[in-house]
């Protein structure tokens, strides 16, 4: 499928969902998928060549890097068995905190002052400044995924069953029915509204919102031909890569899900992330060790920035300072790019 028929295909979801909002919208996408279509995975990648910036060497037990996250400065690593969070110091000083972290744990995500994994019936939190101090809670429903809305509310979701459930402070949960089993589950402040809640399940390569006011699912749209990962910024904004279709998708989700943007980009794209500070959509592409800035301000997305990478660098998070923060899958280390738009 043709870029250009891929965007015109996802953009009139995106508007029929729109149209059918007052009905719930619960979902706008054939079950049948073509063939390659889901599944999708980060290529190889050849050895990085001069990577932008500094690389941090991170010690074999935590150099192969899974999922990574920030809350400000601080940054939280997750390897197959071990959470390591500290300071960018104190990753160069080899003296960030390193709790041990079940394999069988699922998605790593933030809140404004704590990291969040989900493992099966609980939720655990590690405090960004003493991530030793771990906080757990139990819950009823079986979560891979899980994050926490700005009331306080937490939501988890699991790999195996289409469901949500949102737990208030306390009391019982609300589960919601959705389409499919769940690979990312976040979440973003909205401006007067409920917090919007989003979901992937890369299976079948869609993306979904939950309309919390009325307790049940939201739209439902395919992400072009394979979803590698999303990331959220301000305003309802979320940010995914098409892995195999080598896009980059923009979205907001503050009353349904919206497709606005797509725009081709280097091949094997997996990590996304906003950057509020140079108001850019970052893409770290495997295939070539890439990562590229784009403004996503006007209609169509101008790619702004062109930075060689590490190999394989999955994960990507932008600071509150404005660096960027890019982890090898490999071990080849922990990239900080302190100022990505004069970087060459």
């Amino acid at each position: 499928m043709k870029t250009a028929k891929r965007a015109k295909y996802t953009a009139t979801l995106a508007l029929t969902c729109a149209a059918l909002l007052a009905a719930g919208c619960q979902s706008q996408v054939s079950s049948d998928l073509g063939e390659g279509m889901g599944d999708a995975t980060a290529v190889p990648s050849p050895p990085g060549i001069r990577p932008a910036g500094e690389v941090i060497a991170l010690p074999e037990p935590v150099a192969r890097v899974q999922a990574m996250e920030n809350i400000g400065e601080v940054v939280a690593l997750r390897s197959p068995e071990a959470l390591t969070v500290g300071t960018l110091e104190d990753l160069r000083a080899d003296s960030a905190t390193t709790v041990a972290l079940s394999p069988e744990c699922g998605e790593l995500t933030a809140t404004d002052s704590a990291f969040v994994v989900a493992c099966g019936r609980e939720v655990r939190f590690y405090p960004a400044r003493d991530p030793r101090h771990e906080q757990v809670r139990q819950v009823e429903r079986p979560a891979t995924a899980a994050t926490v809305l700005s009331g306080g509310e937490l939501v988890t979701a699991n790999d195996a069953e289409g469901e949500v459930a949102i737990y208030p402070e306390a009391g019982d949960p609300t589960v919601i029915e959705v389409a499919a089993p769940t690979t990312q589950l976040l979440s973003t402040p909205l401006d007067g509204a409920p917090d919007a809640i989003v979901r992937t399940w890369a299976k079948d390569t869609t993306i979904q919102n939950i309309d919390r006011s009325h307790e049940r699912q939201g739209g439902r749209l395919r992400v072009g031909l394979g979803v590698g990962r999303i990331a959220v910024g301000p305003r309802g904004l979320v940010l995914a890569s098409d892995t195999t279709g080598n896009q980059l998708a923009v979205y907001t989700s503050d009353e349904v899900i919206r497709l606005h943007q797509t725009v081709p980009v280097p091949e094997s794209p997996w990590a996304v992330a906003w950057d509020e500070r140079h108001r850019l959509a970052w893409v770290a592409s495997t295939a070539g060790n890439v990562l590229t800035g784009w403004d996503i301000s006007k209609g169509v997305p101008q790619r702004r920035y062109e930075l060689p990478t590490v190999a394989r660098a999955t994960s990507l998070v932008a600071l509150d300072s404005g660096s960027l923060v890019l982890a090898s899958a490999e071990g080849e280390g922990l990239q900080v790019i302190n100022d990505p738009t004069s970087s060459t």
